[in-house]
């Protein structure tokens, strides 16, 4: 069975989560979390992405992301991809060290947005590795971001507490009380949350067939987040393009550039435009950057820069169908 198409677009907030190749250690000691630490925290300072909960284990790591401008394939790309370099480097090793592809699940924010930080830093307390009141110390979740005991800058911690109270010290208590109710509940956010938003599954069973609702099991949401999130894919899907000069038309007309300046003339004027049109040619043309690039005269280089800025000023705007449809 194929498998099926990732869901990424600005504004989704995804539960990723990622693992060694054949289930090893991808994490064999604590400078390599540090390692992996910081290219999370380089990443997030160069983009739009915003987190609010993360945890490293020994084989696998857990991001709560909510993309902006930058999707979250991008971003994810960078990341592994950096430390995968690392890893190899240091530990002498070749070849692959992830999985072949990362787990991400696209969630409802107001129904699953603090259970989905309770369960990512609760993962070393219900796998032993540290004690639930030693949590606030334990260097490699952002639990203790949270609590005040470190400075990483990585969680959107004012919102996060914000939910619990708007004074900092009782928001805290509260926060943590809510994690602690968390330890001995068996939770399970890997997606399809259609049996826990009904009540259960003997409440889900008793439901006429009239009453059924849609279900994905790449989303963690009821039916009507589903709906959702597929009409704002259905935008994306809706784009169809025939060729160069009919993406040059949309982009003059969105851009209110000359077709023949944005080919042409590579001035600071038309250089967003540009851009655009290497990025939206490469994705929905299928045309290589190599190519896109010889027809705005410039080399793979530099044409490989103007798509990664033109794919930011894409996601910046909204979307693809902003401009296309």
């Amino acid at each position: 069975m194929p498998r099926q198409a990732r869901i990424d677009y600005p504004g989704g907030l995804h539960h990723v989560i990622s693992r060694g190749i054949e289930r090893k250690a991808i994490f064999q000691e604590e400078a390599d979390k540090e390692a992996f630490l910081k290219r999370i925290k380089d990443q997030l300072a160069k983009s739009s992405m915003q987190s609010y909960a993360w945890c490293i284990m020994g084989n696998h790591f857990h991001l709560l992301l909510q993309t902006g401008r930058t999707r979250l394939s991008e971003f994810m790309r960078r990341l592994l991809t950096s430390y995968a370099v690392y890893y190899n480097a240091k530990h002498k090793r070749s070849g692959y060290l992830f999985q072949n592809r990362y787990k991400s699940i696209i969630c409802d924010k107001d129904r699953y947005l603090l259970l989905l930080i309770r369960y990512i830093h609760l993962n070393p307390v219900k796998a032993n590795i540290i004690h639930i009141d030693r949590l606030n110390k334990y260097k490699w979740t952002g639990h203790k971001e949270l609590m005040g005991n470190a400075t990483e800058g990585i969680i959107e911690r004012k919102e996060v507490l914000g939910f619990f109270g708007n004074r900092q010290h009782q928001a805290r208590e509260k926060y943590i009380e809510f994690v602690k109710e968390g330890v001995g509940v068996k939770e399970d956010y890997d997606g399809g949350g259609l049996i826990r938003s009904a009540g259960g599954i003997s409440e889900l069973t008793k439901r006429r067939f009239d009453e059924k609702e849609m279900y994905d099991d790449r989303i963690l949401g009821d039916g009507d987040f589903v709906e959702q999130v597929y009409a704002q894919l259905d935008k994306e899907d809706q784009i169809k393009l025939k060729n160069e000069e009919e993406l040059l038309n949309k982009i003059s007309r969105f851009y209110g550039q000359k077709k023949e300046d944005i080919i042409a003339r590579p001035t600071k004027g038309v250089r967003v435009a540009r851009n655009v049109y290497l990025y939206l040619g490469n994705k929905y043309l299928s045309k290589n950057v190599t190519e896109l690039g010889r027809q705005l005269g410039i080399k793979q280089p530099a044409a490989s820069m103007g798509l990664e800025k033109g794919m930011d000023e894409v996601n910046r705007i909204g979307g693809a169908a902003k401009i296309l449809i």
